[in-house]
């Protein structure tokens, strides 16, 4: 039986209780069961911290930043040194994946010559409630 490496995933968060529950329930149905939550709390005024923390599995790892960092890479840094992943995913807390998106990705990594996966994405419009594929054809290669 292949051992599936660790995935951090990385979701920083300023103020993002409005979609925090789809981003978080997108994670915790994903089909790939072996990946960690780095919740970076980046001195959210709302109640994201309290949302995150209604969740109860052993694999959210909630942080909270000593100041708010106004700059996204900084707090992204700050969340990834959290991380005990093999690899690193990002997800912003107004975003979702589907469900088998790991399971996709991760042995994409066996090919020594990948060193970045990455995907399409569908844009969700809310009052129209329709969702669009990104039209831009993304490069590929190595």
């Amino acid at each position: 039986m292949k051992i599936e490496p660790l995935v951090s995933i990385i979701m920083n968060c300023y103020n993002g209780e409005r979609y925090l529950r789809e981003a978080v329930n997108s994670v915790i149905n994903q089909t790939y069961k072996n990946w960690e939550l780095i919740f970076w709390d980046n001195k959210s005024t709302d109640k994201s911290a309290a949302i995150f923390k209604e969740y109860q599995d052993s694999r959210f790892k909630y942080f909270c930043a000593d100041s708010h960092t106004k700059i996204l890479y900084q707090a992204k840094n700050q969340a990834i040194k959290k991380a005990s992943g093999k690899f690193i995913a990002s997800l912003d807390v107004d975003d979702w994946w589907i469900e088998n998106k790991l399971e996709k990705q991760i042995p994409l990594f066996d090919d020594e010559k990948v060193g970045l996966v990455y995907g399409n994405c569908w844009i969700y419009f809310q009052k129209t409630k329709k969702k669009n594929i990104f039209k831009k054809r993304l490069p590929t290669g190595m």
